[in-house]
C-alpha cells in the first residue's frame, strides 16, 4: 500500500467510525413539536402515553398549544426546549360543558407541579389563550442540545 495512502485512509477511517457513533447516539424515533394547534385530548393523552412506554425523547421548538400541551406530562429527562418553545393553555371546549369540565380537571391532573403553579399565577384556565414562554419552560426543562 502508498505510504502516502495511509494517512488519508486512517483520517477516513476514523471519522466514519465518528459518524457512526453520533448517528447511533441519536434517539431514532425523537419527536419535535413545533406550530402544534393542539387537538383532541384523547388522542394526545394516548400518544402521550406510548411516548411515555418507549422513552422517546420529545423537543419543543415553537407553539404547544391546547392539548398539546399533554406533552409536558412527560418526565423531565424525555423533554428538551428551545428558545423558540412556547406553550399555550386554555380551558377545553368542543364537547359539552360536563365533558369540558371533565376535560379540564384531566388536564390539570397530568400537568407537573410546576406548570399547574404557572397556570394558577396566572389567573386558571380560561377560555382565552394564555402563553407561556422558553424562558419560563427552561427553568424546569433542559435547553435542547446543551448537556448537564
Amino acid at each position: 500500500m502508498d505510504k502516502d495512502l495511509m494517512p488519508a485512509r486512517m483520517l477516513t477511517t476514523r471519522a466514519m467510525g465518528f459518524f457512526a457513533a453520533v448517528l447511533m447516539a441519536l434517539p431514532v424515533n425523537a419527536e419535535t413539536v413545533s406550530g402544534n394547534p393542539g387537538g383532541q385530548i384523547v388522542n394526545f393523552a394516548l400518544h402521550v402515553a406510548e411516548l411515555r412506554v418507549a422513552e422517546e425523547p420529545v423537543s419543543f421548538d415553537g407553539a404547544c398549544d391546547s392539548a398539546c400541551t399533554l406533552y409536558l406530562s412527560l418526565p423531565a429527562e424525555q423533554l428538551c426546549v428551545t428558545l423558540d418553545a412556547s406553550f399555550g393553555f386554555h380551558l377545553p371546549y368542543g364537547v359539552g360543558a360536563r365533558q369540558n369540565v371533565v376535560a379540564a380537571n384531566y388536564l390539570i391532573s397530568q400537568y407537573p407541579d410546576w406548570v399547574r403553579h404557572w397556570i394558577e399565577e396566572h389567573g386558571g384556565l380560561s377560555h382565552t389563550i394564555m402563553r407561556m414562554g422558553a424562558e419560563e419552560a427552561a427553568k424546569h426543562l433542559p435547553l435542547c442540545g446543551v448537556l448537564a
